[in-house]
């Protein structure tokens, strides 16, 4: 499959400068260049007080290099077996668009001679894969801002962010909250017997933080299991792995889309964001969002608070995912049964 050329997009600063107060310069001001794909840019001296960023932040960052080539032929299926148990992965498609949802049936058979016992979390094994592509670190930013920019992120003590992942999940899961770690769910499989799932990818890095860019990635199924009574007085004292590995790609969107900190860097300079969270306890009854929402294309960036609440409420922006805008400032009440959790 050719790679997909994209188109670079300039943030227009007459849309920001609309958000704000900004006072008269002379020479009038310029915008910064766009910032280099993890090269982040230092304001000097910015004024950060309960009012906006100062600062006009970059448009997204078109990749320094091409894309790769997605080859063509690429599989849909791969099966592993050992330990007595035999696990296939099967794609719907190869490459999987991003931003757009893509399924995969799990497959699990005991070929062994015994039951086996494992422990499903909504989904009977996880599926996962590392991103190459890292996160785009945004402006460096200081004063207030620095740590704003932390909570929004859900960051704590690294001002790097995290390496990106995806994951398959099953109908009802987004991977933010379980039970399971408190509760022990065992299910058994008994001999000659086979479980099927199907679960299914949304086309965003983990947490709903955008559409990932093209990339080849390491598509790994992890089946745990345990043979003989797990709940007896004598359970196994070694817990059995059997991975299952499947070459896959995904094939990026079209034009650049901003990455969660260069949302967060255009959210900050909106004082009805910074008001709020200047006049809060960060991380107290309270939650940093930020979350790309494919169906509209555009970020959410703002605060959810429960503390103390009898209803959870959200002040947040919404940024247009491509230009940088900044649509609509949205104050309501969180469901976390229908929102999800931040």
């Amino acid at each position: 499959m050719p790679v997909r050329s994209r188109r670079s997009l300039a943030l227009v600063a007459v849309v920001l400068t609309a958000c704000m107060a900004r006072p008269e310069l002379s020479p009038p001001p310029v915008a910064p260049a766009a910032v280099p794909s993890l090269a982040p840019t230092v304001i000097p001296g910015a004024s950060l007080g309960p009012g906006p960023i100062d600062v006009i932040p970059a448009s997204p960052t078109p990749p320094s290099t091409p894309e790769p080539s997605i080859p063509d032929d690429l599989r849909l299926t791969s099966t592993a077996e050992a330990n007595g148990v035999q696990v296939t992965l099967r794609l719907a498609r190869n490459p999987m668009p991003a931003g757009e949802r893509t399924s995969l049936t799990l497959t699990i058979t005991n070929t062994g001679d015994d039951p086996l016992q494992y422990y499903p979390c909504g989904e009977v094994m996880p599926v996962s894969a590392s991103l190459t592509d890292p996160f785009r670190s945004g402006l460096l930013l200081t004063g207030p801002a620095v740590e704003w920019k932390r909570f929004l992120l859900g960051q704590f003590d690294s001002e790097a962010p995290g390496a990106p992942t995806i994951l398959f999940l099953a109908d009802g899961q987004d991977g933010s909250s379980s039970g399971c770690g408190d509760v022990l769910i065992v299910t058994s499989l008994a001999p000659g017997k086979t479980v099927r799932q199907n679960v299914s990818w949304d086309g965003q890095r983990f947490r709903g933080l955008g559409p990932p860019r093209t990339s080849p990635i390491d598509l790994v199924g992890t089946f745990r299991f345990d043979r003989g009574d797990v709940l007896g007085e004598n359970p196994p004292e070694d817990r059995q792995v059997v991975e299952v590995h499947l070459d896959a790609w995904i094939d990026g969107p079209g034009p650049p889309v901003l990455d969660p900190a260069e949302a967060v860097d255009i959210a900050l300079t909106d004082a009805r964001l910074t008001d709020v969270l200047a006049r809060r306890e960060l991380r107290n009854g309270n939650e940093g969002l930020v979350r790309y929402v494919a169906a509209i294309h555009r970020y959410r960036v703002g605060i959810v608070e429960s503390g103390s609440l009898p209803v959870a409420q959200v002040h947040m922006l919404e940024i247009d995912a491509e230009t940088g805008a900044i649509v609509d400032w949205i104050e309501r009440d969180w469901d976390y049964s229908v929102d999800g959790y931040p």
